[in-house]
């Protein structure tokens, strides 16, 4: 196999033949392990589960090669690169399997026998197989000249001397190192002496034919070669990746909510007081230019494959959630109805149903577990997904208001267990869970929301393990009624943002406010917690009672600086017009990160009110009665979705805000209506948003 040329692989130099066309001549054939032959070798089971990997057919790789793969003896190192492309920042995650044709069209004008890469991530997480060969086996590849055998290539779209990279892009290096080193026993953390085998200088080889060098286990391109590969902004991780790819928790199944494996996260909107309460819900996929209302499934407990049957006051939808539960790379989605009845009289004992990805017409529903009180658990009442025992498939937590609050943790393919929030006898209110790896050890956790019976906000942490989830207590800091999780801080550990819209229950501002409580490898700590308000310094407008800030929160990176920002609704703020005060309009608030967590630097705010945002601002809209801030395009910048369950009657929008690499797109701005999304009327559609 030639080697590569120094620096990454772009487009071709000037001198080289034109690239031929991406559009491949056919497709490639599925991609599994050639038989063991003298010169095959057989595949090697890992202690890692494998991830899921879009195959080269899936991808739609051309089957020209120019030869046949060649083969090491085993895996020693991860070399990690970056396509080094400047227009590959401006890339839609939908357009990823597109460009890993053109990758391999360019590679075959190289002369190169196929792609040089072993595998290819993208900012999204998606992970592609590279080079042909078998994914599982030492293929040699042709991506670090002189070091190309016995170690495993992997690439990440994008210019990393300009981007930052994602906490999912990492993720997926993490696990396919950790998978593929799990074949061989490695410490990713180690090091590692590799003997170069090509002279210095060939091809930007630094190192002369026959030295030795020693390295980490996971090093860059940059390492052996005259090149800035992997990037000034991907380099540094490098060791962060190692770290994660130790962890106990590694196989566990990659964050997702993306249903139809587009590339792109998808939306849901929550609509459980349609129709007498019985509850619908509308899946929205997202697209380049945003959601794409026209490929929307309206969901009910009496659509085709959804357990159950549509009743009065189920409240099908108060509570949905993402994941890949059945480890197939597909997004399933967790949908909480917790005014379900069972058949044998307990009124109220909710439900939780899961639904699988892509079809979303087949799945399993289940109800309380163990020695929970049935009547009148409404299970269902928050959902969440994660893998919390780590085993390459997510599970679902669900909780319930009744008698004390209680939780059920289901562990897809093993047990359930399932407890009680609280001693006390009456309902708890307000449940919200989030998950995240807040100890970073790999293993999903849960926070969960509630407000004790004595009217008290309180957050419960569930540590995720091998064994699953077990409830370790309860936080000092006080709950509300809103909870998200993300890399706030930047520093590796997911943190959680609690939305404390009532003083009496948080004891924080009368108007509301959002506290970041960080994560660390012995669970949460109040060392760096940053709270923010209406009178937090550089925040528009000012605290007043009754203005419900906090009453809905989301975590995501809307600037693609590396720092997970935080949004939160504001349904209970007023706006006078011409003398007359609309009363609970509603705003929302958009509060950047930092390493030192949330600040009002930078924050803006708005509703619609503010010039450009569609629609006006009235009296009882209840504007950022949920929020999202998700990338619902695929370009790396969480777009802001916004829910306003009270405007037009009760019938409620969603407003999609895109993120824009020159900020937010107010002109862009679209509002999705009962029309535009077919939600009944009355339904209160922008009720509740997922992710």
């Amino acid at each position: 196999t030639p080697p590569a040329p120094p620096g990454p692989p772009g487009p071709p130099p000037p001198t080289t033949p034109p690239t031929p066309p991406a559009t491949p001549t056919g497709s490639a054939p599925p991609t599994a392990s050639p038989s063991p032959t003298p010169t095959v070798p057989a595949p090697r089971p890992s202690t890692v589960v494998k991830p899921p990997v879009i195959t080269q057919a899936e991808w739609g790789a051309s089957p020209d090669y120019d030869g046949t793969p060649e083969y090491g003896t085993e895996i020693k190192a991860a070399v990690i690169h970056h396509t080094g492309v400047d227009s590959d920042n401006g890339l839609s995650c939908a357009e990823s399997r597109a460009r890993m044709r053109t990758i391999q069209q360019e590679h075959f004008s190289r002369g190169y026998f196929d792609i040089g890469y072993n595998f290819v991530v993208d900012r999204c997480g998606q992970i592609f197989e590279g080079r042909s060969g078998g994914a599982d086996l030492p293929v040699i590849g042709a991506h670090d000249a002189g070091f190309n055998t016995n170690t495993v290539g992997i690439s990440y779209i994008g210019n990393f001397e300009k981007a930052k990279p994602s906490r999912a892009g990492l993720d997926a290096i993490a696990r396919i190192v950790a998978w593929k080193f799990g074949m061989y026993g490695i410490d990713p953390t180690g090091k590692v002496t590799l003997t170069s085998g090509v002279p210095q200088g060939y091809s930007g080889n630094k190192i002369p034919e026959g030295t030795s060098v020693t390295l980490p286990r996971v090093f860059g391109h940059r390492d052996t070669n005259a090149t800035a590969c992997p990037g000034a902004n991907l380099y540094p991780q490098l060791g962060r990746i190692a770290q994660v790819a130790k962890t106990p928790g590694i196989s566990h199944a990659l964050a997702t909510s993306d249903f139809n494996r587009d590339g792109i996260t998808d939306l849901v909107a929550g609509t459980p007081r349609a129709l007498s309460n019985g509850g619908t819900l509308t899946v929205v996929p997202g697209g380049i230019d945003g959601p794409v209302p026209a490929s929307k499934r309206t969901l009910t407990q009496n659509s085709a494959g959804v357990p159950g049957s549509h009743e009065s006051g189920d409240n099908f939808g108060a509570a949905t959630a993402w994941g890949d539960v059945n480890g197939d790379g597909y997004a399933d989605l967790a949908i909480g109805a917790p005014g379900e009845d069972d058949t044998s009289g307990h009124a109220d004992r909710g439900s939780v149903t899961v639904l699988y990805g892509p079809a979303l017409n087949s799945g399993f529903s289940y109800s309380t577990s163990g020695t929970v009180t049935a009547t009148g658990a409404k299970l269902g009442s928050t959902v969440a997904v994660g893998d919390f025992n780590g085993d390459g498939e997510a599970d679902v937590f669900a909780a319930g208001t009744g008698k004390g609050g209680n939780w059920n943790a289901r562990l897809t393919g093993g047990n359930t267990v399932a407890g009680t929030l609280t001693t006390a006898t009456g309902s708890v209110a307000y449940l919200d869970a989030a998950t995240g790896d807040f100890n970073r050890d790999g293993y999903a956790d849960v926070a969960l929301n509630y407000r004790d019976t004595g009217g008290i906000g309180r957050v419960i942490r569930f540590a995720g393990s091998a064994t699953g989830l077990t409830k370790v207590g309860v936080l000092s800091v006080k709950g509300g009624r809103s909870i998200a999780a993300g890399d706030v801080n930047g520093n590796g550990y997911d943190d959680i943002v609690i939305g404390q819209p009532v003083a009496s229950e948080s004891g924080g501002r009368s108007g509301g406010q959002i506290t970041m409580v960080p994560g660390t490898s012995s669970g949460f700590t109040t060392t760096g917690m940053t709270t923010i308000h209406q009178d937090t310094t550089d925040v528009a407008g000012g605290n007043e009672s009754g203005d419900n800030f906090g009453a809905s929160v989301s975590v995501g990176d809307y600037n693609a600086d590396g720092f997970a920002d935080a949004l939160t609704g504001i349904p209970g703020e007023d706006f006078p017009r011409a003398g007359v005060n609309q009363s609970n309009a509603g705003d929302v608030l958009l509060v950047k990160a930092t390493a030192s967590g949330l600040t009002g630097t930078g924050s803006v705010r708005f509703s619609q009110e503010t010039s450009g945002v569609p629609g006006t601002g009235e009296g009882g809209d209840l504007f950022g009665s949920s929020v999202s801030l998700t990338d619902l395009s695929g370009y790396g910048r969480a777009d802001l979705t916004l829910g306003a369950e009270g405007e037009d009657g009760t019938d409620g929008i969603v407003m999609y805000v895109p993120s824009n690499s020159t900020g937010l797109g107010y002109s862009q701005a679209l509002i999705y209506s009962k029309t535009a999304l077919g939600t009944p009327t009355d339904a209160h559609l922008g009720q509740t948003l997922t992710p």
